[in-house]
């Protein structure tokens, strides 16, 4: 996705929200619009961004022409190129990128890592590494992108960052003393800002309900979309907008949140590993 991230997935609710109340189906919108019924899925995904002539022909189809001004409006915003698409991230990442640029809240839940949004560079760099597949160029780039997202934090209107890790992550991390005093140093740091509440789910807990997997939750600025959720895995990543599956996953992460050390209990863990990399 090239443009704004919000404003095409806006454009593309309002395309589907057209056809649903004609009582159309996708096969019947290609065929007025001389596509495929994959294309019509994309646009109404917001994977692409509809053309004006086709949007025009689409709205003349519905009788809704006096939509036209502020869709197409709308069409040019999502146009617009944000910072994510110039800098050659795969298309599964630059779609999270995009819709993370645009989030107010980020609540992320990491079973082995440090999150993202809190690692240092030469940690991340090591965590890219390992992946075997990526060039030196594909790691620069990506370390490039998650230090801009990172700088949200501390803007004047920073993102808020809420972060369940569980503790095994710092254990895995003071086992690499090359990297360990930095990042955990870095975590402490990051954690005492006020745009972030840091929280370690202690390994005494046991089994618990996030042990399926890491997510992340996104919240948008005055409701202008639905919640979405993350999850990443070893080949790509996935966007869930489905909102049963959302409500789901933001009802673990209050459970898990709930589970966790307080933020002042876990700044203290978290200090104590720190005094390990001494």
């Amino acid at each position: 996705m090239a443009g704004s991230t919000i404003r095409r997935r806006q454009l593309g609710a309002h395309l589907r929200q057209l056809r649903n109340d004609a009582g159309d189906n996708r096969d019947q919108i290609a065929s007025v619009l001389g596509c495929s019924p994959t294309k019509v899925t994309y646009l109404e995904s917001g994977r692409n961004v509809i053309g004006k002539t086709e949007l025009i022909v689409l709205l003349q189809h519905y009788g809704a022409e006096e939509k036209l001004e502020p869709l197409e409006e709308l069409r040019q915003e999502a146009n617009k190129r944000g910072w994510w698409s110039t800098a050659r991230l795969p298309e599964w990442l630059a779609d999270y990128v995009g819709l993370e640029t645009e989030a107010t809240s980020v609540r992320s839940f990491e079973l082995t890592l440090i999150p993202g949004l809190l690692q240092t560079e030469e940690y991340a760099r090591d965590l890219h590494t390992l992946r075997r597949r990526l060039t030196t160029n594909d790691i620069e780039r990506r370390i490039t992108a998650r230090i801009r997202r990172q700088a949200r934090l501390v803007d004047p209107d920073p993102v808020q960052l809420s972060a369940v890790v569980c503790e095994e992550a710092l254990h895995r991390c003071v086992h690499r003393p090359d990297l360990a005093t930095a990042q955990l140093r870095h975590l402490l740091d990051q954690a005492r800002l006020p745009s972030v509440r840091l929280q370690v789910l202690p390994l005494g807990l046991g089994t618990h309900c996030g042990m399926a997997g890491a997510f992340t939750l996104l919240t948008f600025p005055d409701g202008l979309l639905p919640d979405v959720a993350w999850q990443e895995y070893a080949m790509g990543g996935h966007i869930i907008d489905d909102q049963s599956s959302v409500t789901y996953l933001a009802r673990l992460y209050d459970e898990l949140r709930s589970q966790a050390l307080d933020p002042d209990e876990s700044l203290a863990v978290i200090a104590e590993f720190v005094d390990q990399t001494r």
